[in-house]
């Protein structure tokens, strides 16, 4: 609680001493079609339906890939390349995936977290030549995971608690081998979760708060699995808790939930997974900051737990506890939670996102948070 709380005073008063300069130039982009967005500390990136990536936000770091450290108020086109695949988003660093299976990362890179083999910033996209052929990437807040296509977990970056599960707390600046025969990792702040091909789960780094779901709170440094938990579809890991959708759907959270982020009702921390809802049909779920949004396989939009910058998009700033929507939405395709922002795209293609806005990630042209979603094209 006290982790938490201190990180959250230090979140508030970064927003409230905001003094950076944004541009607020005219869209250059005319997609009306995004097919995935990804959420940051700070800022956004999304991959339109012609392969193009654009990202908009902060950008002390480079991390929105441009070429410069100028923060973006509205999406701003990274390179020329239209073969972008997947992206993932950490506190301020980037990584995403070409159609080919190239793996780019850029941003911050103080602890190794591009996996370039140094430490040095990237204002634009760099890749590392004769790596593996990449499946998944997965940006923590210091450190980033990835699955080849081979099914071997690699991971980088800062290893402070042993949040790159390879049995040691040795910060790596390029990609380490974790094991084999994995399907997908999901890396959060200072702990990873990642499934086997099988459909187990294993978690490893910082357990304080329960964030590994293992049924106490000793931190790991090699990936650990509840025997008998059953098969898992997705998981999501957060700042200081994780959820999942099991294989028949049910969704669970666990570890800190002092702002309702577990979504179960309460606000008691929990050391294994509770479920979240009677709902059996959960698609996806996103986890960040102390909130998370899922959506139903109907394509309604759930948000809980903290929501002091709006970006739980139910029209206020009060924190909730159990899932939460707002009627009279249309049906969504995915979501993606930020640390104080979140983005989700329709089923229409039409890209939304709503929260904090203070260095202009909601992508709308200004500096002003919403309390619901808005369009961003």
């Amino acid at each position: 609680m006290d982790r938490f709380m201190a990180w959250r005073g230090r979140l508030v008063a970064a927003v409230a001493a905001l003094a950076a300069t944004v541009v607020f130039a005219p869209a250059a982009y005319a997609s009306a079609v995004w097919l995935q967005v990804a959420t940051g500390a700070n800022f956004t990136c999304a991959i339109a339906e012609d392969g193009t990536l654009w990202c908009w936000g902060r950008n002390d770091h480079g991390q929105l890939g441009v070429g410069d450290t100028v923060d973006r108020a509205i999406p701003a086109q990274v390179g020329t390349d239209d073969s972008w695949a997947s992206l993932s988003l950490g506190y301020s660093h980037a990584c995403g995936l070409t159609t080919d299976g190239t793996r780019w990362c850029w941003g911050r890179n103080t602890d190794g977290q591009l996996g370039l083999g140094d430490l040095d910033d990237r204002a634009e996209p760099a890749t590392a030549p004769g790596e593996v052929t990449w499946q998944s990437v997965s940006a923590g807040g210091y450190h980033t995971c990835g699955v080849s296509v081979a099914a071997r977990l690699y991971c980088w970056g800062t290893n402070e608690f042993g949040r790159l599960g390879v049995g040691d707390t040795v910060g790596r600046a390029a990609p380490a081998l974790v094991g084999t025969a994995w399907a997908s990792v999901s890396a959060g702040l200072n702990h990873t979760c990642g499934l086997r091909t099988d459909g187990n789960r294993y978690c490893w780094g910082l357990n304080a708060d329960g964030q590994l779901g293992l049924g106490d709170s000793t931190t790991r440094t090699r990936p650990i699995r509840v025997v008998n938990e059953g098969a898992w579809r997705s998981l999501a890991a957060g700042e200081f808790f994780s959820c999942g959708i099991r294989a028949d759907g049910r969704m669970f959270c666990w570890g800190n939930n002092s702002e309702g982020a577990l979504g179960v009702g309460d606000f008691t921390s929990r050391q294994s997974p509770a479920q979240v809802s009677s709902a059996t049909n959960w698609a996806v779920v996103s986890a960040a900051g102390l909130q998370a949004c899922a959506v139903l396989t109907t394509g309604t939009r759930f948000c809980w737990g903290w929501n002091a910058f709006g970006q739980l998009g139910i029209g206020d700033t009060t924190s909730r506890n159990a899932p939460r929507r707002l009627n009279g939405e249309g049906a969504w395709s995915a979501v993606q939670t930020g640390a104080t922002h979140t983005c989700g795209i329709r089923v229409s293609g039409a890209l939304f996102c709503w929260g904090d806005n203070s260095y202009g990630q909601l992508g709308l042209g200004d500096t002003a948070r919403r309390l619901r979603p808005a369009a961003v094209a």
